[in-house]
C-alpha cells in the first residue's frame, strides 16, 4: 500500500482567489489567564471556504437554501471510495492563451479502461507544482465543455483535480451548470497526485465540520494498492 497526501499547504501568502475571499493570516493568541502552563494557540484569520485544498458541491452554485450544506454529506461517500485517475502531460496539451486545455480527446485518450459509473474522477498533470507560484491562477489547466459533457454521461460522484478552476477564469464556458447540475462535487486543488501510478485508487476526503457552509477546507489523502 502507497499513500499519497493530495492536500496543498495553508500558510501566510499563498494564493487566493481574491476579493471577495480573504488572504489567509495566521495569528498567534495571548495566554488565557484560567490555564496553569504557557499555552500557545493560533487563530486562523482569513479561512474562507475556497482557502487551500476544499470541497465543494451544488449548493455553491445555488445556494443553501436550494441544495445541502457540505457537512451533510456522510463520512462514508467521501472516505476509501474507488476513484479513476486521468493523467495528461501539459507539454502536449492544446492552449488558449497561457492555458491549456483538456478536450474530449484528450480524455478519451487517458482513459485506459472504462471508468464505472458513480465513481470519482481524478484529474492529474502535474499542475500542483505550481502551488507557491505567481502562475498558479493565471496559468492553470481547465476542461473543456466537450469533455465535461461526455464525463458527466458517466453519472461521477467527484471531480477531483489539481487546477484551481475547472473552467477557463478569463472566458466561462458554462460547465458549472453542467457539474453542480448533476451533483458533482468538486475536490481541488490538490498538490502530488502526479506521483501516481495506478489507474485505480481509493480517494479518501476528510474536510473540517462547519456547519451550513456550501464549502470546506479539507485534507485529501490517495491510496494506492
Amino acid at each position: 500500500m502507497r499513500i499519497i497526501d493530495a492536500t496543498g499547504p495553508t500558510y501566510e501568502g499563498m494564493w487566493s482567489y481574491g476579493l471577495p475571499f480573504p488572504e489567509f493570516q495566521l495569528k498567534e493568541l495571548r495566554n488565557p489567564e484560567w490555564t496553569d502552563f504557557t499555552a500557545y494557540s493560533q487563530e486562523f484569520k482569513g479561512l474562507s471556504s475556497a482557502t487551500g485544498t476544499y470541497i465543494d458541491g451544488p449548493s455553491h452554485a445555488l445556494g443553501l437554501d436550494k441544495s445541502y450544506p457540505i457537512s451533510d454529506i456522510p463520512i462514508e461517500k467521501l472516505f476509501g471510495i474507488d476513484a479513476y485517475v486521468l493523467k495528461f502531460d501539459l507539454e502536449k496539451l492544446d492552449k488558449t492563451g497561457n492555458r491549456p486545455i483538456i478536450s474530449l480527446e484528450d480524455i478519451i485518450n487517458a482513459e485506459k479502461e472504462k471508468i464505472p459509473d458513480k465513481t470519482a474522477i481524478v484529474f492529474s498533470t502535474g499542475w500542483g507544482k505550481h502551488w507557491t507560484k505567481s502562475d498558479f491562477l493565471t496559468h492553470n489547466w481547465f476542461l473543456k465543455k466537450d469533455a465535461v459533457e461526455y464525463l458527466v454521461e458517466k453519472k461521477p460522484t467527484i471531480f477531483a483535480a489539481d487546477t484551481p478552476s475547472f473552467d477557463n477564469i478569463d472566458d466561462m464556458q458554462g460547465i458549472w451548470e453542467l457539474i453542480f447540475n448533476n451533483n458533482i462535487l468538486i475536490v481541488a486543488p490538490l498538490i502530488n497526485i502526479e506521483a501516481i501510478n495506478k489507474f485505480k485508487v481509493k480517494l479518501y476526503i476528510c474536510p473540517i465540520k462547519i456547519l451550513r457552509t456550501t464549502g470546506l477546507p479539507c485534507r485529501v489523502i490517495i491510496e494506492e494498492d
